[in-house]
């Protein structure tokens, strides 16, 4: 709708996990480097967590990315209701035909034997488990036990466990220590700082963005924006997302304090204190 009258190629607040579009800060990319080498250099298990709307998924998605190069990657999405049907899931993402395998020590046997030949041939295995909090305790034991596979002292494969921050609460209980010792790196996505929002912002914009981009963001509208966020990237998205199309309803290139204060007005679902919109120069839009 927009993109014409602000020269854009894309939406540059879409909600997705368009790599693109990854904000790559320097915690950042010091997270992601040192994730990386743990999984290839098969050290131990991966923990990362934020809470709803942080960029979790976006993370893991990178991280994934970036493992297929040296790699199999799975990628279980939804939390399994069971340790068997996480180990049809891993299964099927190492395309392991499991169809007529019912008995769980049978799709162990299978799922381990399978992993040999990989470890055989030199091929890392990674496995991506998001929404881990959710995970019933059989499943996250079993998780443990997929984990302790080994030939020739090395693991048969890596785990990365993505979570809300009720997973690290759950992993510091005494009944999880064992598999809290086999953590050797976490991560926790905290809320984006005032001036992260602003780069934030304005990463999207360039990505998204032609020769001769319109589309302009005044100091004032930025600090709203994450005031009204607390730094958190889905909500800094949808919010942006509303000002474009409140700006371009009103043939103006500017996101200003008045526009970010008309789409907070509008979002009644949210718990939102709306001061009135400031008065500011329009000459300092970036």
């Amino acid at each position: 709708m927009y993109l014409k009258f602000f020269n854009l190629k894309d939406f540059p607040f879409a909600v997705g996990a368009d790599p693109r579009f990854f904000y790559e800060s320097g915690i950042h990319a010091e997270a992601l480097a040192n994730m990386q080498y743990v999984v290839e250099q098969r050290k131990g298990m991966v923990v990362i967590t934020g809470e709803v709307g942080a960029g979790k998924t976006f993370l893991s998605n990178i991280l994934a990315g970036r493992l297929e190069r040296v790699a199999q990657v799975v990628m279980v999405t939804h939390p399994p209701d069971s340790a068997k049907q996480l180990l049809r899931a891993v299964a099927e993402g190492l395309d392991i035909k499991t169809t007529r395998i019912d008995d769980k020590l049978d799709l162990v046997a299978q799922l381990e034997k399978s992993l040999e030949r990989l470890y055989r041939r030199g091929k890392l295995v990674a496995a991506l488990f998001d929404e881990a909090q959710d995970m019933p305790d059989e499943a996250l034991e079993q998780i443990r036990l997929l984990w302790n596979m080994e030939r020739d002292a090395h693991r048969l494969i890596q785990v990365v466990l993505v979570g809300q921050p009720q997973l690290r609460d759950r992993l510091r209980l005494e009944k999880w220590e064992s598999l809290r010792q086999r953590v050797v790196l976490s991560y926790h996505l905290g809320r984006l700082s005032p001036q992260e929002t602003a780069r934030y912002i304005l990463h999207r914009r360039q990505v998204a963005s032609q020769n001769g981009c319109l589309l302009r963001f005044t100091p004032q509208a930025l600090e709203r924006i994450h005031q009204a966020t607390r730094g958190i990237p889905r909500l800094i998205n949808i919010i942006c997302d509303n000002c474009l199309l409140i700006a371009y309803a009103k043939n103006a290139f500017t996101i200003n304090d008045a526009v970010v204060c008309e789409v907070l007005r509008d979002m009644t679902c949210w718990p939102i204190q709306t001061a009135p919109a400031q008065a500011e120069p329009t000459g300092d839009a970036l």
